[in-house]
């Protein structure tokens, strides 16, 4: 069972990480090799290697980029979840429509990027049938994957940690932080460092390992 589970959580992050990186890896060449070819061309070793450094620097800020709206994707979808699960369970859903369906979770999200307002963002998703159920589908899969690593760790914080967030966003009603953090027998601020805590989990197990390469 261990290593189905550890099989299960390899597919989810490699394959969002492979959809993720091949643009922006071969843009990233394509600079490199225009700045070596450029450097040899005026008989500058110093200028290709320079311009190699620039372009992993710019790669650098690409990822801390991306990573900054990963984690605020993250965040909105748990802010947010009750009422994208309800309207994905009651919205009319046409197979047809999924099975035709180009868009994969990783697309919807980097369309969503271009709203940077956040009612107008969930309610872009909710428009569509078929990108609510394809969202849904993928945020509840991998926060089953995430219950069971928290539920199965040997670390007291982890446990914790997931009956913080179910609390917060995940449970059908909700309970406020401050009677979690009576509950859990914490600080009130270490309700929302765990919070912070799974949204950072959670950002690399929906949108991969690509998710956290901003270092």
């Amino acid at each position: 069972m261990e290593g189905q589970l550890q099989h299960i959580i390899e597919i989810a992050i490699m394959a969002t990480f492979d959809v993720y990186s091949k643009d922006i890896d071969k843009k990233i060449q394509e600079a490199i090799n225009l700045g070596a070819k450029i450097g040899a061309e005026v008989g500058a070793q110093a200028g290709a290697a320079a311009a190699i450094k620039a372009a992993e620097r710019e790669k650098k800020k690409i990822r801390a980029a991306q990573y900054d709206k990963r984690f605020h994707n993250t965040k909105l979808l748990l802010k947010h979840y009750r009422s994208l699960n309800e309207h994905y369970h009651n919205a009319v859903f046409d197979m047809k429509t999924a099975e035709s369906a180009s868009e994969d979770f990783s697309d919807i999200m980097q369309i969503m990027n271009k709203s940077m307002d956040e009612a107008l963002y969930i309610e872009s998703i909710k428009q569509s049938c078929t990108r609510t159920k394809i969202i849904m589908t993928h945020v509840n899969k991998m926060l089953d994957i995430y219950k069971i690593m928290c539920e199965r760790s040997h670390r007291p914080d982890d446990k914790r940690r997931w009956r913080v967030l179910e609390a917060l966003y995940i449970a059908d009603e909700g309970t406020p932080a401050v009677e979690i953090a009576a509950n859990e027998h914490i600080d009130k601020r270490t309700v929302y460092k765990d919070i912070d805590v799974c949204i950072v989990d959670l950002t690399t197990l929906l949108f991969g390992i690509g998710g956290i390469e901003n270092n």
